[in-house]
């Protein structure tokens, strides 16, 4: 059994900050975790950012789909007040902004779906070069193309495959794929599912609690780590400092 799994914080601490902001990372960081997880889409011209939804209107004071929109607008956006008056004036990070506010922390980014893929991957697959950040960065996804695509244009590329259902044939894939690790919902997670990630070479990391005794479930289940909004509740899976 792994008895100390990483803690990964969605979205960085987003149960007490505006998610996928400054602010978010910092509260992961200062709450001690592990890993940040962080989504990538792509605006209009291209650039790559840290959002979630592919519509502005939920966190941000814009409007309509990210992928609509030139970076410059919505780097003036306001992605904190939606949160609370105290968050108000964060912004909308660059994926290379998140990645040196994170450092040193690891970082998962999850490529969203896109009908512009191969750009997409082409310009993920250059930030990883360019960073130095690779040795420090998981890039996973639901879509197995756009996991496969990245491991094509970057064979180094630490990756991962995403599931919520039909957990034989998603860990199949995962293992075609060359991926690094599987990340299952924490509805299939059991200790032999989990042994036969591990039997597979993939590290297990299972989305997403914020209760401790399902925490300690899936980490007696063996899990490599848990993805959480509150980071500072899994603190007890992490007895000794480190």
């Amino acid at each position: 059994m792994n008895m100390s799994p990483l803690v990964i914080a969605h979205r960085g601490a987003s149960g007490a900050a505006p998610e996928s902001t400054a602010a978010a990372i910092r509260l992961a960081l200062a709450q001690r975790a592990d890993m940040i997880e962080l989504d990538v889409q792509m605006t209009r011209d291209g650039r790559l950012v840290i959002f979630h939804d592919d519509m502005l209107d939920r966190t941000t004071d814009g409007h309509g789909p990210v992928s609509d929109h030139w970076y410059r607008d919505l780097a003036r956006l306001d992605a904190g007040s939606w949160f609370g008056r105290g968050f108000a004036g964060e912004r909308v990070l660059l994926v290379s902004q998140a990645l040196r506010r994170a450092a040193p922390c690891r970082v998962n980014l999850e490529l969203k779906p896109t009908s512009r893929a191969a750009q997409l991957l082409a310009r993920m697959a250059r930030l990883l070069a360019r960073s130095g950040a690779r040795t420090r960065v998981l890039v996973s996804s639901f879509d197995p193309a756009l996991v496969s695509g990245l491991r094509r244009r970057n064979a180094r590329a630490a990756t991962a495959l995403l599931c919520h259902e039909r957990w034989p044939a998603a860990l199949r894939q995962a293992r075609r794929l060359g991926c690094a690790a599987i990340h299952p919902h924490r509805s299939l997670v059991s200790a032999a599912r989990v042994r036969q990630a591990h039997a597979a070479g993939l590290r297990v990391h299972a989305w997403t609690t914020d209760d401790r005794r399902e925490a300690a479930r899936l980490a007696a289940a063996g899990v490599d780590g848990i993805v959480t909004n509150h980071p500072a509740r899994l603190a007890f899976l992490h007895p000794v400092p480190r």
